[in-house]
């Protein structure tokens, strides 16, 4: 567990979980930025979360050792009562599993980069074979950014592979309805990774949407208006 500043705790409000998305790092990710000091400043709890492949403690070269790993971000997080938490791309796919597996451990999300994508399997071969080999002429931005930020976060690349070659597990629509938390989708109008979030937004009981002009894929967790709609959702 990452340490962070101590402060006064608030405990009419559940403690916060921040998880990053793949290729990524809580430092890179959550680390300094508004939202972490404002739910600080608020007297939250915040949990940072490390997934699986990320970090020294999962480093594991096989794909087939984070088939589970919604299972095992939930070892981490379930100890910890109920939660609201941030998530991004990867991240946000997995606390969505999370909530609708587990409903009465999650108080409100903000789901940030997740759309469409939520339902179909990631391009790991392309991923990966990027990541070793280099972005080939011609491939979308949105793929260039993401193999750029995996590169530059110091994270194990043989693990970081795994993690986005793991066997797929398609996400089943029904589940959406069984989620009793609030959540906020968050998404960029030119997030060509993650596409639209109104699929998703329509089958939540609970759900909203913002969908942001002009933003991108990589670039949305660090952007202000995206980090003060999350402080402000989850402090209401």
């Amino acid at each position: 567990m990452i340490a962070l500043p101590s402060h006064p705790v608030d405990q009419s409000l559940p403690p916060v979980a921040l998880v990053h998305g793949w290729g990524s790092s809580y430092d890179r990710t959550w680390r300094g930025t508004g939202l972490e000091r404002g739910l600080l400043a608020q007297g939250r709890t915040v949990i940072p979360v490390a997934l699986p492949g990320h970090s020294p403690a999962v480093t594991s070269a096989r794909p087939e050792d984070y088939a589970d790993i919604a299972d095992q971000l939930w070892h981490t997080l379930q100890h910890h009562g109920c939660l609201d938490a941030v998530g991004f791309s990867l991240g946000g796919k997995l606390l969505l599993r999370l909530a609708a597996e587990h409903p009465t451990h999650f108080r409100r999300l903000v789901i940030a980069g997740v759309g469409e994508n939520l339902f179909s399997v990631e391009n790991g071969e392309v991923v990966s074979t990027a990541l070793f080999h280099g972005v080939p002429q011609g491939a979308p931005h949105g793929l260039r950014q993401v193999v750029e930020e995996a590169l530059a976060s110091g994270n194990d690349l043989r693990a970081m592979a795994a993690v986005i070659c793991r066997p797929p597990r398609t996400f089943d629509k029904a589940l959406l309805a069984r989620i009793t938390a609030e959540v906020l989708m968050i998404a960029g109008e030119n997030d060509n990774i993650a596409r639209s979030p109104d699929a998703v937004t329509r089958l939540l009981p609970n759900g909203r949407q913002i969908l942001i002009p002009g933003l991108g894929h990589v670039e949305t967790p660090a952007l202000r208006d995206v980090q003060e709609c999350a402080l402000t959702f989850l402090s209401s």
